[in-house]
């Protein structure tokens, strides 16, 4: 998580309206008396009811647009993460793991994907793999209210709305222009400037039987790294790819004899080094022992300056590379949006709307140089191979081990003191060819030389809504249908990416790689590497996904009958979503080190949708409740997903949602109100179809500091199940994890 850098207390504020209210249309006295005393039926968010004094049965906050507008924020999602309901985790601001720019709604902590982000009570586009909106597509000028519904409405909104619901209301039958200009920084470092242009223009028109309003947003951020913060400059975690390099024996590591007379060598006089822990190097060949945190072992024959890249948030303790300062605190962005809406009412009551929404943004994201570790796969010439592993001749036929760099003991940059560790070997790692002192070894590297990772993205998000209601015959009853259409179209190019058959092949050369480019390529401390180097082992990657939404929903609502307590209300509808997804990732999909790979993508999913509401008012003005209404909701979900690139679908299945809601308010000052739902959430395209490499932080519970084997009735039998694997490591009762551990994992869509 990063924290923000700046708070409310710390930010300088300036804003502005130019024009406001120019040219408004004033109605005539009779049609305002009209509107004043006629009452109006509403719609609140977590129902499809519309009732004279309807109040929403799960919890809920509205959030005004003077509210969102005196914050001052340049992204919607800032402000609502400061909303108890909202869990801001990943934001727009995120720069690892990355949004892109983008700006989704984690509510409850549950996940971005599991609640729903409507406007106007529609499905806007999404945006991600994952299925979840943009907030960034939505001009924060047009913007009239928020309202925040923390309780499950999967029941009438679909399985996305597990953890709730944001619905963006947008201002209706505007008339004028409302201009404004605002913007921040730092009040003491005067940078990560934010500066916006909002606007919204409206007016009706045919007698006031119409009404159009546009707003657009224009928005720049500017991008804060993290070394501009004292709280930001030290990493909390730790990496095992370092500039200087890492070698660690594993199955078949040195002897005790030769670590213990290398390390006298050097004038080391404290406790034994475990031949199993891993060694680095220093520049002139020697090597250095990392340490081993919280134990008596530190950092041992350290040569270089505490003050270049040392974490010495754990220095000397052990050593770890700080790979922060460069990464980015705040992602710079520029936005320009625009959204467009009318209606138009017809003598009949039948009542037209339409609407129109174009996004285009840019944003960027900058990690430090590219970790070389275990996140390939290697197999052997033969074994069947996939995009993103590499193939070597030093890899026993049938084993598939994931590697980082696996060098030859005949590489030439090895050096002296490290050669006389591998001759001292005498066992076998299974999945390398050879055993012994000839066997090749495992390396660890991060490509500082080769400069930073950064992904700079391109994003376009379209959407076209139409849609009609009115009355059904004077019934009481009404109807609303509307039909969507949207594209999301994000090319992303990242630099920085590491082809890795290109190192395998450099590493494996009799010279080091000096025939493939100027100087060869040298992992063994901080060395220097050539320019035609860098340029060689570098790939551009260009990856472009587009996403497509159909959704039509047609529902009808109104009063079954009159009763004692009230009118027994009731909503019968059904929705229909289509999406497809296309992620072309190029050479990000071959075996590269940097950023995650990733498999292409072809494919489409579907959810025919039919549900009903149920209003059923218990009593009213009685002794034993001034008010008390049940509620009652019920959604049948079909849905289906083919993975055209793999030639592969899911069968047809269906899924129930369903809700019960309690009102009671024994007198004017109380009211209790409880909800029972079910819901089974859906799959999106992330789940199904997305495939790749990643290195995601794990804790082990083993680790003596662990809160499972310090404190609890199961203590000891966490201890003795930890001890019970019979692993030197994890069953030493003196373990202590190293903190910010990784494991490196391929991915895989579950279809």
């Amino acid at each position: 998580m990063i924290e923000k850098p700046l708070s409310r207390a710390m930010r300088m504020i300036y804003t502005g309206t130019v024009f406001a209210g120019i040219g408004i249309i004033s109605l005539p006295s009779s049609a305002q008396q009209s509107s004043e005393t006629t009452p109006q039926r509403v719609e609140i968010t977590g129902s499809r009811l519309k009732k004279f004094d309807l109040q929403s049965s799960s919890p809920m906050v509205t959030v005004t647009a003077a509210e969102i507008q005196a914050n001052q924020d340049i992204t919607l999602e800032s402000f609502l993460n400061t909303l108890p309901q909202i869990n801001p985790a990943g934001t727009s601001t995120s720069n690892n793991p990355g949004n892109g720019g983008q700006a989704s709604i984690d509510m409850r902590g549950l996940g971005n994907n599991r609640n729903l982000v409507l406007i106007d009570g529609r499905r806007p586009m999404v945006s991600a793999s994952n299925q979840t909106i943009d907030l960034n597509t939505i001009p924060m000028a047009l913007i009239e209210s928020i309202e925040i519904i923390s309780g499950g409405a999967a029941a009438v909104y679909g399985a996305d709305a597990v953890a709730g619901v944001v619905n963006i209301k947008l201002k209706k039958r505007f008339q004028g222009v409302d201009i404004r200009l605002g913007g921040s920084q730092s009040a003491k470092e005067h940078d990560a400037k934010e500066k916006s242009v909002q606007g919204v223009i409206g007016g009706n028109f045919a007698d006031n039987k119409g009404n159009a309003v546009i707003g657009f947003e224009f928005a720049k951020r500017d991008p804060l790294t993290k070394a501009k913060r004292e709280v930001s400059g030290l990493a909390t975690s730790t990496t095992t790819a370092w500039p200087e390099g890492r070698y660690a024996g594993g199955s078949n590591s040195p002897s005790q004899a030769a670590v213990d007379a290398l390390y006298a060598s050097y004038g080391y006089t404290g406790a034994q080094i475990p031949r199993t822990d891993p060694q680095s190097f220093n520049s002139d060949g020697s090597l250095f022992y990392p340490g081993k945190f919280n134990s008596p072992l530190d950092a041992a024959n350290f040569k270089y300056p505490i003050d270049q890249g040392v974490n010495t948030r754990f220095f000397p303790d052990f050593y770890s590379y700080n790979f922060d300062p460069v990464n980015l605190l705040v992602l710079p962005v520029e936005r320009r949006s625009m959204m467009a809406k009318a209606d138009y009412k017809l003598s009949n009551g039948v009542e037209f709307f339409t609407r129109i929404s174009n996004t285009r943004y840019s944003s960027s994201t900058a990690l430090a140089p590219t970790p070389i570790t275990a996140a390939i796969g290697y197999r052997a010439p033969g074994d069947p191979v996939t995009a993103s592993q590499i193939t070597s001749a030093y890899i026993v036929p049938g084993k598939k081990p994931n590697g980082a760099l696996i060098v030859p003991v005949t590489n030439p940059f090895i050096p002296k003191d490290l050669a006389k560790l591998l001759a001292s070997r005498t066992g076998d790692d299974p999945n390398l060819v050879g055993s012994g002192a000839t066997e090749p070894f495992n390396l660890t590297w991060r490509t500082v030389a080769a400069g930073l990772r950064q992904s700079d993205y391109s994003n376009e998000v379209t959407q076209y809504l139409i849609g009609a209601k009115g009355d059904i015959f004077n019934t009481g009853w009404t109807w609303e249908g509307s039909m969507s259409e949207g594209r999301t179209k994000i090319d992303q190019l990242q630099l920085g990416n590491i082809n890795g058959n290109k190192l395998a092949e450099a590493m494996a050369a009799p010279d080091g790689g000096a025939s493939k480019c100027a100087g060869g390529i040298n992992p063994f401390g901080r060395q220097t590497l050539s320019a035609e180097c860098a340029t060689y082992l570098q790939v551009a990657t260009s990856l472009n996904r587009v996403f497509r939404q159909t959704v039509g929903q047609f529902f009808v609502s109104g009063d079954i009958m009159e009763t004692s307590a009230g009118a027994l209300g009731a909503v019968l509808g059904m929705e229909s979503r289509r999406f497809e997804y296309t992620l072309d990732p190029g050479s990000a999909s071959g075996p590269i080190f940097g950023f995650n790979t990733q498999n292409p993508s072809n494919a489409k999913n579907t959810f025919d949708d039919y549900f009903g509401e149920l209003s059923v008012p218990l009593a009213k003005n009685q002794a034993w409740a001034k008010s008390a209404n049940l509620s009652i909701a019920y959604r049948n979900t079909r849905s289906q997903a083919k993975d055209i690139q793999n030639k592969l679908e899911t069968p047809t299945t269906s899924a129930n949602a369903y809700a019960l809601n309690l009102d009671w308010q024994p007198n004017q000052d109380f009211r209790a109100r409880g909800s029972y739902q079910h819901s089974v959430r859906a799959h999106t395209f992330g789940e199904l179809f997305d495939g790749g490499g990643s290195a995601h932080s794990f804790f082990d519970p083993c680790t003596t500091q662990s809160v499972g084997r310090t404190t609890g009735a199961n203590a000891a039998k966490l201890i003795a199940l930890c001890g019970s694997t019979k692993s030197p490591v994890v069953g030493n009762t003196t373990f202590v994890q190293t903190p910010g551990a990784q494991a490196s994992i391929n991915i895989g869509g579950n279809i």
